[in-house]
């Protein structure tokens, strides 16, 4: 059978849906959609990666597929109601499995090489941090790290370790440490596997860790853990917000929202609890 499937969404995602797509493989030829190609390549388990933003005339090459699935496992029932989570969900999808499956990378000696070049100086073990996610310019109260508070966790392994920050160009950065802006997202995933500590976020990183059996530590605001984690990581939920009645309009995904409006933490409330998570990467 000649399957196609759609991934729409962030680079995360794509790389939560890689191990269903190995289990599928077995037994069909697996093609996938997605906005975000590069993080397929290498890979043995997919056939062939369509570009979201270079087709043109889907019409005429989707009637060679047997079985088309372009469904949002957001949207998906056992998402909803808790039963399967993300890379649970895709295995239902593709294989009518409902287990979680670990996802998968496949980085190549190239980029290894390049990426070892470039950090070739730094002679301490590195340590790794994500704060922001997604294509937020700024700071999203329902998913990121507020600066001062990596900062402050930061302060307490600089001087061991070599503190790179994993950051796209645009998005905030901390001050006086190296960054990942300079590198393509295959690059910085490498800088991700050289790493002996990792303090991140729901977001890429979290899901390539996973992949790349890296035990991280995984800050939590407003999504879920038990939908969109691991149990590989060592899962650290927000403080108990102090303002109430800030999304009267409930939806479905009201984790999913930005909207500053919406931010239920206090003008000088703490998002983190920092002795709990310097406590828990130390133990890492």
């Amino acid at each position: 059978m000649k399957i196609l499937l759609g991934v729409e969404g962030g680079v995360g995602k794509g790389i939560a849906a890689t191990g269903a797509v190995r289990i599928a493989s077995e037994e069909h030829q697996v093609d996938v959609i997605t906005a975000h190609p590069s993080i397929w390549e290498g890979n043995p388990h997919v056939n062939k990666v369509w570009d979201w933003n270079r087709i043109e005339y889907m019409s005429e090459f989707i009637k060679n597929y047997d079985k088309i699935i372009f469904d949002d496992p957001y949207r998906n029932t056992r998402f909803l109601l808790d039963e399967c989570d993300l890379t649970c969900t895709y295995n239902y999808m593709l294989n009518n499995l409902c287990e979680p499956v670990q996802p998968q990378l496949f980085l190549n000696k190239a980029e290894h090489l390049y990426v070892q070049g470039l950090l070739k100086e730094i002679k301490k073990p590195i340590f790794v941090v994500q704060t922001n996610g997604g294509l937020n310019q700024g700071y999203a109260w329902n998913r990121d790290i507020p600066l001062e508070e990596a900062v402050e966790i930061l302060n307490q392994f600089q001087e061991e370790y070599e503190i790179i920050h994993l950051r796209a160009n645009g998005q905030l950065e901390i001050g006086g440490v190296k960054h990942t802006g300079d590198l393509n997202i295959r690059q910085s995933l490498v800088v991700l596997g050289m790493s002996s500590k990792r303090l991140l976020i729901d977001s890429v990183y979290a899901h390539a860790a996973a992949a790349l059996d890296l035990p991280s530590v995984v800050l939590w605001v407003q999504t879920e853990p038990s939908k969109f984690g691991y149990e590989l990581h060592t899962n650290i939920e927000c403080n108990q917000p102090e303002l109430k009645n800030m999304d009267r309009l409930q939806g479905l995904f009201s984790g999913l929202d930005a909207d500053t409006s919406k931010c239920p933490f206090g003008v000088d409330q703490k998002i983190f609890d920092v002795d709990k998570i310097t406590k828990a990467l130390k133990e890492l």
